[in-house]
């Protein structure tokens, strides 16, 4: 597998960032950490946020943020821009958004307009899928559709745990949109949307199998622990030990 480096989703410390933000960050890089993705400020200025990063050797691949109003738009912008982080991700739209052929090209609209905006800053927007997005709908999966409906120039970061929920196949879907899937999440469990995570290699993903099919698309992929069933220092020390295995 080609070298890829070792991320982590800061959503899955987001209690620990809360209580001592600069004593997490420092946990997260000895714990081997690269890179990180953000999903909120954490109640920090991005200015401080971006010296901290950068005083601990962490690299701020991405931020999930708010791209679809307008005001929100412009707040994920403007915060972008202190951070320095060129990827901006949609994390998330409600289900209702997938459950027409109408629906998700309304969708799509949204997206591409904020891609527009987006684009002449020079960054790049990326969709963040949950599990709903695999559901059946005209004899397809809503995901292709959505992927038809959408510019070229937007990006997919796979949640590899959340597609398995839905009943895709991961290593399936990196094979059919090789060129769109950017990055990864990697979280692991009992492959349930209520049950919570657990180190990588403790559940029932097989990462072997999508570890070794990542196309040469991907360029980032971050472990994300939304809900530890166990220690999440412990837990986020023992991914990236797995990962590490794959990438030297």
């Amino acid at each position: 597998m080609m070298k890829i480096p070792i991320g982590l989703q800061l959503y899955s410390v987001r209690e620990q960032l809360a209580i001592d933000f600069e004593k997490t960050i420092k946990n997260v890089a000895q714990a081997g950490y690269e890179v990180v993705e953000l999903a909120g400020l954490h109640n920090q200025k991005p200015e401080q946020i971006a010296l901290l990063l950068k005083n601990f050797n962490l690299e701020l691949i991405a931020m999930h943020c708010d791209v679809i109003s307008t005001d929100g738009l412009k707040r994920s912008l403007d915060e972008a821009e202190a951070l320095n982080c060129s990827n901006l991700i949609c994390p998330y739209c409600p289900p209702e958004s997938f459950e027409t052929e109408n629906n998700i090209r309304k969708l799509a609209d949204k997206l591409n307009n904020a891609n527009q905006l987006i684009k002449t800053q020079g960054r790049n927007l990326l969709y963040h899928n949950h599990d709903f997005e695999f559901r059946m709908l005209n004899g397809q999966p809503a995901f292709n559709l959505l992927e038809k409906f959408l510019e070229p120039s937007i990006h997919f970061e796979l949640d590899t745990y959340l597609a398995t929920v839905g009943g895709a196949n991961p290593t399936n879907l990196m094979k059919s949109f090789p060129n769109r899937i950017q990055m990864l999440h990697l979280k692991d469990g009992s492959i349930s949307p209520s049950n919570p995570n657990c180190a990588l290699g403790d559940g029932n993903m097989n990462y072997n199998a999508i570890l070794e099919a990542i196309p040469p698309s991907v360029n980032y992929f971050f472990v994300e622990i939304e809900n530890c069933a166990t220690d999440i220092f412990g837990a986020i020390r023992k991914s990236a030990r797995y990962l590490a295995n794959f990438t030297n």
